[in-house]
């Protein structure tokens, strides 16, 4: 499948220093899998990761939407509270 992001999840990904290739990992094997509580259209990905410029371990949440053959990527979520949203 193609893989966009919207404008708001490009900036925020710029904001945290995340990757494409980090956003395209987390698609594709997440560490958790389950639906947005707000919009059931939207899937949310997590993945632990090290982030390497903080030296700890992260998590990052995808939030996306399925339109036909393509992912469209609304935003991106990194945080260090692994426990509180995993």
């Amino acid at each position: 499948m193609r893989i966009r992001f919207t404008k708001h999840a490009r900036k925020r990904m710029a904001e945290r220093g995340i990757t494409e290739e980090q956003v395209e990992q987390t698609i594709e094997f997440p560490d958790k899998i389950g639906r947005s509580v707000f919009n059931h259209a939207r899937f949310v990905v997590k993945k632990i990761y090290f982030n390497v410029h903080l030296a700890k371990k992260h998590l990052l949440m995808v939030i996306y939407e399925e339109k036909g053959k393509e992912i469209l990527v609304v935003t991106i979520i990194d945080t260090s509270k692994i426990e509180k949203y995993f």
